[in-house]
């Protein structure tokens, strides 16, 4: 499995149980607002961990609250992987903050194979 270890020399105020990789290729998300029921749009992950990701470039950004429970549609060249989050914070005006919930064995093997297709 991927190396999920915080890294020794990170910082005591380090929050992550996991660390965070940079997304370099494009990985688009379809996000959707799962207590609306309805489509937010489609943005881009800007960096992603087995704990979360940060979310950009979503045309309707300023919708989306802290709390939200939203459904996310990873999508990349090679992989579509279906989960669910919940916002948990607003970084920026362009960007926000998931937290994975409630990920499955086989969604967190899923997400292992994404951060090692995009970072070896």
């Amino acid at each position: 499995m991927f190396d999920t270890q915080v890294q020794s020399g990170s910082s005591s105020n380090e929050r992550r149980k996991f660390p965070r990789y940079p997304v370099m290729e494009r990985v688009k998300l379809a996000v959707e607002d799962e207590s609306a029921g309805e489509t937010i749009g489609i943005g881009e992950a800007a960096d992603i961990s087995l704990g979360g990701l940060r979310v950009r470039y979503l045309p309707k950004n300023t919708a989306v609250r802290a709390g939200d429970k939203l459904g996310l549609l990873l999508i990349d060249e090679e992989q579509a992987l279906s989960l669910h989050g919940e916002v948990v914070h607003h970084g920026s005006s362009d960007s926000f903050g998931v937290e994975f919930r409630n990920l499955s064995p086989t969604e967190q093997q899923e997400i292992d194979q994404l951060l090692k297709r995009l970072h070896l």
